[in-house]
């Protein structure tokens, strides 16, 4: 009889440890089967941002607040130099800026400061305007500074010349490392700042860079041509102006700056890897960023939409 009590006792504690193994099987298949789907999902997303570009999926991801949403026209100042010195109170010094070869003439310095104040003038004329100061970590010998940063704070360090209010509508583009990009990236930018696109454009420059920007890159972007304007200040030597002539000649026959000399002028002014602009900067303009990357891509001419096309 007592066999058979004990007997009749423990096939309940069987049974219950049955059950209580079941349970925790499923509960290991359900972790694993997480991992799973995580792994599976990590996958795909180093899959989508390959090389640093997003696909179009996440490249529509919202982005931040627009700081300075109220703000209508762009005036952009085209950088040229990397501020090196330890004060941005003399800028007009020859040694406080990186300059190449051509550019060791007295007055070279003075220039940059005469595009910064040009800027200012434009934007402080106009309430409705952004002022941004373009150009990237272009010089290994500089180390990690940008053209942009060193333009916008010799501004600081003057004051804004007594333009206070502009100081509040200065912003910078720091990916550009050729003049086309100075354009293109600092559409990108303002839209990345205001939430739109500019209405006019200025470009402040050297006067023998005006085909350039005027006839080739605006051209090439479909800017409407009686939205923008280019202001131009002498150059310093006969040297750049001749130099100007291969460079158009250049852009001609590439137009978006994708082979050749001028690829590897742009890989050149990126020691730091900075990169250039992605699509989940500026969706609409996503497809024109990548257009040098696309293998159907036309050096001369960019058929898709662009987002300031009328109608």
């Amino acid at each position: 009889m007592l066999r058979s009590y004990v007997s009749q006792r423990s096939r309940p504690r069987s049974a219950g440890l049955s059950r209580d193994k079941h349970k925790g099987g499923t509960a290991v298949i359900a972790v694993l089967a997480l991992l799973l789907l995580w792994s599976l999902f990590t996958n795909i997303q180093v899959w989508l941002d390959i090389g640093g570009h997003r696909a179009s999926l996440s490249s529509q991801t919202p982005l931040v607040k627009h700081p300075v949403p109220k703000l209508r026209n762009l005036v952009l100042v085209a950088c040229h130099a990397v501020f090196i010195g330890s004060d941005y109170n003399k800028a007009e010094d020859q040694d406080a800026w990186l300059l190449l070869d051509y550019q060791k003439v007295p007055g070279q310095a003075h220039s940059f400061i005469e595009h910064i104040q040009e800027g200012i003038s434009h934007a402080e004329h106009d309430p409705a305007s952004l002022l941004l100061f373009s150009g990237g970590q272009t010089r290994k010998a500089a180390g990690p500074r940008s053209e942009a940063e060193g333009y916008w704070l010799v501004a600081e360090a003057a004051a804004w010349w007594g333009s206070h209010q502009v100081r509040e509508r200065a912003f910078t583009e720091e990916h550009a490392r050729d003049s086309f990009e100075n354009l293109l990236f600092s559409l990108c930018r303002f839209y990345e700042l205001t939430g739109h696109y500019p209405g006019e454009l200025t470009v402040i420059g050297y006067d023998f860079k005006h085909e350039r920007f005027t006839d080739l890159h605006r051209a090439a972007l479909r800017w409407p041509d009686q939205h923008f304007k280019f202001v131009g200040t002498p150059a310093l030597t006969a040297g750049a102006q001749e130099a100007e002539h291969k460079v158009l000649e250049a852009f001609k026959k590439d137009a978006f700056g994708c082979e050749g000399s001028l690829m590897s002028k742009k890989e050149d002014r990126d020691p730091f890897a900075v990169g250039p602009y992605l699509g989940n900067r500026c969706p609409d303009m996503e497809p024109l960023l990548n257009h040098c990357q696309s293998t159907t891509h036309s050096s001369t001419t960019y058929h898709e939409h662009l987002p300031w096309d009328s109608g």
